[in-house]
């Protein structure tokens, strides 16, 4: 299929035919230099042959060595027969469509595939010039000045191999960006999909098991007892849909990826800590008075607010007996540019139901890095705890 077609609206469709269809009538105009029929068809096919090359969505090897190869024969054969030279033109639009053919057959393919049929190429492009200069009007020209032609001619088959390979180490280095950036957004996805769903289906795994525990003791729950049990189950599961629908909408490019969800530490807090269920205890917050409400870096209020919830998802998940959870915020006495924020909890480690992924805390440790902190967590004294340092202004980002 010709790269004039696919993709394009019709405004451009249009005057990319017209493109077309000028540089083909400049071939056939070239052509009629030709002083015999057979020399006028020959000089047309192939300028046809290697703009339809050009034309072409990729530069397929086999159509540019196809191309390439034509252009030689009718160059020899110019050459051998004297009644086919031409006198005044030897194809510059062949000259420049194979030329860009060479081109982007360097840049598109790998050296494997691309070798034969850009040396065959280059071939082309140095002789085409054989056409004009052997015809008797320009053989003393030829011998007069056939070193600088010579010169000339080398020189631009350099530039054109040289421009290739130059256009294919830029491509590649797209290519590995982009692959690289989609790689970023995978893990980011990733380690949002485990911070917020696994958060939420975690809650509804431990309401679960509290129901199952207050049923199998013999004892009938009171109806407002188990209406608040099932109360958090449905709560919980309506803040995973939640939050599979805002990754579904960052997914679907129709939410930003980037924007905070919460503007303040104190209005995170307050998100966070309200998704715990019922039947463990309130966290204790304590905030200094000089972050509650000061405006942070995204990326700081963004990894705090899944330092947190990491935090209190492993309290559900990986402990049993837990009476207190604490969360401080404050600002570092040796270095007033960043924030300490701490998660504690005194719980003892208990087996989960749920499977062993891994991944929270490392996935957690990867985007505090990416905020410009750092990541510690480990057993204290009567519990765990969970301690992120981030800076507090933009010029600590990294």
């Amino acid at each position: 299929m010709l790269i004039i077609f696919p993709g394009r609206s019709g405004p451009q469709r249009v005057m990319a035919v017209l493109f077309a269809v000028v540089v083909a009538g400049l071939v056939v105009v070239e052509g009629l230099d030709g002083p015999t029929l057979p020399a006028t068809i020959g000089v047309v096919a192939s300028g046809l042959f290697a703009v339809a090359v050009v034309l072409l969505a990729e530069a397929r090897p086999s159509a540019v060595a196809g191309a390439a190869a034509t252009s030689v024969t009718v160059s020899v054969a110019c050459a051998l027969v004297p009644a086919l030279r031409l006198e005044h033109t030897f194809g510059i639009v062949e000259f420049a469509a194979l030329s860009v053919a060479g081109i982007r057959l360097v840049m598109q393919h790998p050296v494997r595939r691309a070798a034969g049929p850009a040396v065959l190429t280059l071939l082309a492009i140095g002789v085409l010039p054989l056409r004009v200069f052997l015809h008797p009007v320009n053989v003393r020209t030829l011998s007069q000045d056939g070193g600088l032609v010579a010169v000339v001619l080398t020189a631009w088959v350099l530039f054109v191999a040289l421009l290739g390979s130059y256009l294919r180490l830029l491509e590649r280095r797209r290519v590995d960006a982009d692959r690289l950036a989609r790689q970023v957004e995978r893990l980011d996805h990733a380690r949002d999909l485990h911070d917020y769903v696994a958060h939420h289906v975690t809650a509804i795994v431990a309401q679960t098991q509290a129901i199952r525990f207050v049923t199998s003791s013999g004892a009938a729950p009171s109806p407002g007892d188990l209406d608040d049990l099932l109360a958090g189950v449905e709560r919980a599961g309506g803040q995973a849909l939640t939050s599979m629908r805002t990754l579904v909408g960052i997914l679907r490019d129709e939410t930003s990826a980037t924007a905070p969800a919460h503007a303040t530490l104190d209005e995170m807090l307050t998100a966070v800590t309200g998704t715990l269920p019922p039947g463990y205890p309130a966290p204790a917050v304590s905030v200094d008075a000089s972050l509650s409400h000061r405006p942070l870096p995204a990326a700081t209020l963004d990894a705090a607010h899944h330092t947190v919830l990491e935090a209190l998802t492993n309290v559900l998940r990986h402990t049993t007996g837990t009476t207190r959870i604490d969360i401080r915020i404050r600002v570092r006495d040796d270095r007033p540019d960043v924030a300490e924020l701490s998660v504690r909890n005194d719980g003892r480690a208990a087996v989960s139901p749920l499977p062993a992924g891994g991944f929270g805390l490392t996935g957690l440790s990867e985007r505090v890095r990416s905020a410009g902190g750092e990541l510690t967590a480990g057993p204290v004294e009567s519990g765990w705890q969970v301690t992120a340092t981030l800076p507090i202004t933009d010029g600590n980002l990294r």
